[in-house]
């Protein structure tokens, strides 16, 4: 079945090539659909390609469980640092209590001292003449009288007002401690 036989004739031509006009149609459709399917591979190519430099970028599971690890133990260390730095505090402050104490009992032996001191004086004085001497217990039982009264005052003003300053200073290095080991 040539076109050259005889029976195909010029209506044989116009029929086939309305047959090429067709296939030319469909082959030109296929041209189009392949140039979209590649276009579609091409951006999915481009996706993928971005999803593997975002894999690549983000560390993995593994990876983010030893940075952390690394953390905790920067951490803990920080942690045990800090923890150094308050114990050290504490026992300055322990010392310093105990030598605020100290010194608390020598000032109250100086102040004790100086008002026996001041009732010998006195009392020396007036048992110059030669009427009376008193033993220490005794000048003990008259430097409680009336007239110490103000000098007892004081002094105990003076021990309230240390004692306050005392416990201000302690509360203040207390502070200071938390805010050490806060930072």
């Amino acid at each position: 079945n040539s076109m050259f036989e005889p029976g195909h004739g010029i209506g044989n031509n116009a029929e086939g090539d309305a047959s090429k006009a067709a296939l030319a149609e469909k082959l030109e459709n296929k041209k189009k659909e392949l140039l979209s399917v590649e276009e579609k591979i091409q951006l999915l190519e481009r996706k993928w390609a971005e999803i593997q430099d975002k894999v690549l970028k983000q560390p993995s599971p593994a990876q983010r469980e030893k940075a952390l690890d690394k953390q905790l133990h920067s951490l803990i260390e920080q942690l045990a640092a800090k923890q150094m730095q308050a114990e050290a505090l504490a026992s300055e402050i322990h010392m310093k209590e105990k030598e605020l104490e100290r010194l608390n009992r020598l000032w109250r032996r100086v102040e004790n001292s100086k008002e026996a001191n001041a009732a010998r004086n006195r009392l020396g004085r007036s048992g110059s003449s030669g009427r009376f001497d008193l033993t220490d217990n005794e000048l003990d039982g008259h430097s409680k009288l009336p007239y110490h009264a103000g000098g007892r005052s004081e002094y105990r003003q003076r021990l309230r007002l240390l004692r306050s300053s005392f416990v201000l200073y302690i509360f203040l290095l207390h502070i200071v401690v938390f805010i050490k080991i806060s930072f």
